[in-house]
């Protein structure tokens, strides 16, 4: 779960800064244009989590990595043992309390845009007409709500208002209208809500409510009204609203809206924004869905070597043509263990845009560096993962998924006891601190114990020594494992070897 709001929060944050770069590269200053594409980014944003969870994604193949040759764990063969433990939680405690923050904020602006929603309809159903127009005393300032079919909502001191004011306005408003601007502002809210945690949606909320004003007034201007006039009609709107001492708060577009200063800088201005041409529209477009396509969807894989021509397998799913890629599509794990299902789920994730030449070597990944890691990062030291059964699930998009099915037996959760760092010559101290070597290995006392985190340090271990010019540096763990108190001690002796230049 933490991971899912930290991808979301790292792809968004993305996709905010990658649009921005494009528009400004280029040099799209028409707000129109941007706040069709921010809107875009809204609704990208939405859809995020989804994708995260369920949707395709699309693999950018980077160089293999470099096989880590210098510093190797030396574990003795699991052995076959029982485990009455009960189940582990779903989720830890910290995970739930970040969840509770999450839902709290998540369900405080829900519940305002639903007020605010209820009372825009609401709005609209007591509205007053006169004279074609709709008026409300609720209202200080003239306001257009609704999603599908737009409606202007006037204060009822309107009718003392000149026609040129009272067009200005109309021309204002009925632009909104036509554009679905309360629709698009309601989403940059449910946006915000969603994403609440997140500076770039509270930014987007805002950013398309000042470009939906400078759109409209861009319109008004172009209608031929005077730029003074309308500066004059909206700082009278504005003093309206501020002798009103309220304003309504509804799920809508109100004017004259906040950013006035800018706003009436700009139309003094009266700078003509160049129209944008079809080719420059299509490259924008072709920018930012590349842009999109990458930070939404991309995901970033070590390219894996070829197998070998001469790698067989007696499963009945190698019979398939040998151009034909192999995928995994499902899991069945056998046997008394413990998260049955969450092992299943975290594997199926990762493997599911891994392709591969031949159903053995699918099936060597899966289980040694899925199955058996997952398990012994939750400290099953001895798990045995034994001899799978593959069975062939039909060809999807040109891709033969497989079904895995492996015993499992987990045996003992077991947990760090003592932990000790020494030089592999008797009686000679290391030329880095024991303590600096310590604290390469994230695990203490009393934790888990994880061969994956073990391994981690040891690649640390390793780039240090490397970094103060001991490359022919070893290491060489020795487990000593207490059936009993279920833990395991754990020696590391170091070769350092000369030190070069």
């Amino acid at each position: 779960m933490d991971r899912l709001f930290l991808e979301c929060a790292i792809r968004a944050a993305l996709l905010v800064g990658g649009t921005a770069i494009v528009l400004y590269v280029m040099r799209i200053r028409a707000a129109a244009a941007r706040h069709r594409v921010w809107t875009v980014v809204v609704l990208l944003m939405l859809v995020l989590p989804i994708w995260m969870a369920w949707g395709p994604k699309a693999s950018l193949r980077l160089l293999p990595q470099l096989a880590q040759a210098n510093a190797h764990i030396a574990l003795p063969q699991p052995v076959l043992l029982a485990t009455n433990f009960p189940p582990s939680a779903l989720i830890s405690s910290w995970q739930a309390a970040l969840l509770g923050i999450y839902l709290s904020g998540l369900c405080l602006l829900l519940f305002r845009l639903a007020i605010g929603t209820f009372y825009a309809r609401k709005l609209v159903r007591e509205a007053a007409l006169h004279d074609r127009m709709r008026t409300s005393p609720l209202c200080a300032a003239p306001v257009t709500v609704g999603f599908f079919r737009p409606t202007v909502i006037f204060p009822e001191h309107c009718r003392e208002w000149s026609r040129a004011q009272r067009n200005i306005v109309c021309a204002h408003e009925s632009e909104h209208a036509r554009r679905r601007d309360p629709l698009v502002q309601w989403l940059a809210l449910l946006n915000r809500a969603l994403f609440w945690f997140h500076p770039a949606a509270w930014w987007l909320e805002r950013h398309l409510s000042a470009l939906a004003e400078e759109a409209c007034d861009g319109v008004v201007l172009a209608r031929g009204h005077n730029p003074r006039e309308y500066a004059e009609y909206l700082l009278d709107i504005a003093g309206s609203v501020a002798r009103s001492g309220t304003r309504l708060n509804v799920a809508g577009m109100a004017m004259p809206g906040s950013f006035l200063p800018q706003r009436i800088r700009k139309i003094m201005e009266g700078a003509q924004v160049p129209q944008i041409s079809r080719a420059r529209i299509a490259c924008v477009a072709a920018a930012c869905t590349i842009t999109w396509t990458a930070f939404a969807a991309g995901t970033l894989e070590h390219a894996r070597l070829q197998s070998s021509p001469n790698t067989a397998t007696a499963s009945p799913a190698s019979a398939v043509h040998s151009a034909t890629k192999f995928v995994l599509g499902d899991l069945r794990i056998e046997g008394d263990i413990h998260d049955r299902d969450g092992v299943r789920d975290r594997v199926l994730k990762a493997w599911k845009d891994r392709e591969y030449d031949d159903v053995k070597q699918l099936q060597e990944e899966v289980l040694e560096v899925g199955v058996r890691v997952d398990f012994q990062e939750r400290g099953y030291f001895k798990v045995v993962v034994n001899e799978p059964i593959s069975q062939p699930l039909g060809l999807t998009d040109g891709k033969q998924r497989i079904l895995l099915v492996t015993p499992v037996t987990e045996g003992d959760q077991f947990r760090l006891g003592n932990f000790t760092i020494q030089n592999a010559i008797p009686n000679r101290a290391l030329n880095i601190p024991t303590a600096t070597l310590r604290e390469q290995f994230h695990l203490r006392k009393g934790d888990l114990f994880s061969v994956p985190e073990i391994r981690a340090g040891l690649d640390r271990i390793s780039a240090l020594y490397g970094a103060r010019g001991y490359p022919d540096f070893t290491a060489h763990p020795v487990a000593e494992i207490s059936e009993t108190s279920h833990h395991i001690d754990l020696t590391l002796r170091i070769t350092e070897g000369p030190r070069k230049p």
